[in-house]
């Protein structure tokens, strides 16, 4: 591969569990260097089994705070962690938040 560079500076956030108001602030200190870097932000959701809008809320305020110079990446959404991204249609908040159902990552889990 004469001429390619490739790099793997984009770490993925892999959270499980429940996403509420009892580990907001962890994952908001997680995310922290993320977003101060700039670019993608994935955060794999893939065994999470609860979220409530606390975890919708810091999910768009880690978008606000990329702005242009990224996006968030939740991957591997499924179950109740789908229906309340459905139902509430949180997307829709910012242009830089973009949801992958992966299949892949809840068979593997």
């Amino acid at each position: 591969m004469q001429g390619t560079q490739m790099t793997s500076r984009n770490p993925v956030l892999a959270l499980a569990g429940e996403i509420d108001m009892a580990c907001a602030e962890v994952i908001t200190s997680s995310m922290k260097p993320l977003i101060e870097a700039g670019g993608p932000v994935v955060v794999d959701v893939s065994k999470v089994t609860f979220m409530d809008s606390t975890g919708l809320h810091l999910f768009v305020e880690a978008a606000r705070a990329l702005d242009e110079r990224g996006c968030i990446i939740l991957h591997g959404a499924n179950g109740a962690v789908t229906r309340v991204i459905e139902i509430t249609r949180f997307w829709e908040a910012r242009e830089n938040i973009h949801i992958i159902d992966c299949s892949v990552l809840v068979r593997a889990a």
